[in-house]
């Protein structure tokens, strides 16, 4: 995935998807709703779910870090 980085606050960087497929339904074509989780060991993710087809994607913000 092609990222545009942005600065943040505190000198962080946020990195946004160029392309935004990634929240779109495969199905319906519909905006998906993003979902955040984060799970011990793994870091946050980011799932979008469209409400009636379910899970779509899941992005992760700090995979180039890990």
């Amino acid at each position: 995935m092609d990222y545009e980085r942005i600065d943040g606050p505190d000198g962080l960087e946020i990195r946004v998807p160029r392309n935004e497929d990634y929240r779109t339904c495969s199905v319906c074509r519909g905006d998906c709703e993003p979902e955040p989780s984060a799970e011990e060991d793994l870091g946050v993710r980011f799932m979008f779910v469209c409400p009636e087809h379910g899970a779509q994607s899941i992005v992760d913000p700090f995979s180039d870090l890990r």
